[in-house]
């Protein structure tokens, strides 16, 4: 998960100075980060789950049981969040929908490396 964390940073390095070239191309980078949060998140979290060594703090995901149900949950949210900020940017607030992106990206990617962790201390 190294590299693509090197990936990644370089990324949300990169998006501010595009913002100079293009408004919509450091969106687009802080969008397709955020999905990518999202989905290492949800698959951690199944991951985690599923091993028994962790549970969902969020309330509206931790009811689902089987792993389809919490993943059409968990990306019913993700998705929700990311059209809420895409249609923020379309009306004018580009900067807020950018840094909500980008927060959505960084606190995702920290709960899937927590849980990476989690699971592979309780495997030792």
């Amino acid at each position: 998960m190294g590299s693509f964390c090197r990936a990644f940073t370089v990324l949300l390095v990169l998006a501010p100075a595009a913002e100079a070239q293009e408004p919509d191309v450091a969106f687009r980078v802080s969008l397709a980060t955020a999905i990518v949060a999202h989905s290492m998140d949800l698959a951690e979290t199944m991951h985690c789950r599923g091993a028994g060594v962790c549970r969902e703090a969020n309330p509206l995901l931790a009811r689902f049981e089987s792993p389809s149900g919490f993943a059409i949950g968990k990306m019913s949210i993700a998705s929700l969040s990311l059209w809420l900020t895409a249609k923020l940017h379309e009306d004018g607030h580009r900067r807020l929908a950018y840094t909500l992106n980008v927060a959505q990206t960084v606190g995702f990617t920290w709960l899937a490396l927590r849980n990476a962790r989690v699971a592979r201390e309780a495997r030792r």
